[in-house]
């Protein structure tokens, strides 16, 4: 059973067929709750907020958060929730269908937006949601990897373009797969890849799942 998951969150004509082999590939699964660690792009954090709302909804139905969850979490050292941070942040809401489509009516997700995190405020994250990581929630990372382009403020190379962003953002998911959160961040700051979520994988990553 997979445990943690990360799927791309731009829009679904760019970011769609990789999303869908990811969720592909957790089609055989159930979960008790999905975890969504996520960005957030319009609201600034210091620490993790964990959504307060009852449900969010899609063209598909209402995806219901686990509220027990979700409420521990709130009083938690390293958490807070913050409404305005969570009322249009697409990282979280572009993973709703595919788990809606997976999981239907029993889905129970707990959206977190994950803001840049010292060490100690992602180990006291880490540790409030370690009770969680029973083997039945999924923790599932929403991030785009290198953001390329002078829109982006990251042009770091002109040449062999296609291929260098494949090495670039395959050292992360080196990373990622060696479950190496300090190897992780210390490679984001080395090349300053632009991986919107990479805050969001290292508190995943040090769940211990």
């Amino acid at each position: 059973r997979p445990l943690l998951a990360v799927a791309p969150h731009a829009g679904y004509a760019y970011s769609g067929p990789t999303a869908g082999r990811i969720y592909r590939r957790l089609a055989p699964w159930e979960y008790d709750r999905v975890f969504i660690l996520a960005p957030s792009h319009r609201y600034r954090l210091s620490v993790v907020s964990v959504a307060g709302s009852a449900a969010y909804a899609t063209p598909l139905g209402e995806a219901a958060v686990d509220r027990d969850v979700a409420g521990a979490l709130a009083g938690a050292p390293g958490f807070c929730s913050v409404a305005a941070a969570h009322a249009a942040e697409h990282a979280e809401e572009i993973q709703l269908p595919f788990l809606q489509v997976l999981y239907g009516e029993k889905l129970r997700i707990v959206p977190l937006l994950v803001p840049r995190l010292t060490e100690a405020g992602r180990a006291a994250a880490a540790a409030a949601l370690a009770p969680f990581a029973d083997g039945r929630s999924l923790f599932l990372v929403s991030s785009d990897f290198t953001h390329y382009g002078a829109a982006y403020g990251y042009v770091p190379f002109r040449d062999r373009i296609p291929e260098r962003l494949a090495e670039l953002d395959g050292g992360a998911i080196a990373r990622l797969l060696a479950r190496d959160p300090v190897g992780l961040l210390a490679y984001e700051q080395r090349t300053g890849i632009t991986m919107c979520g990479v805050d969001a994988a290292a508190l995943a990553l040090r769940v211990p799942l």
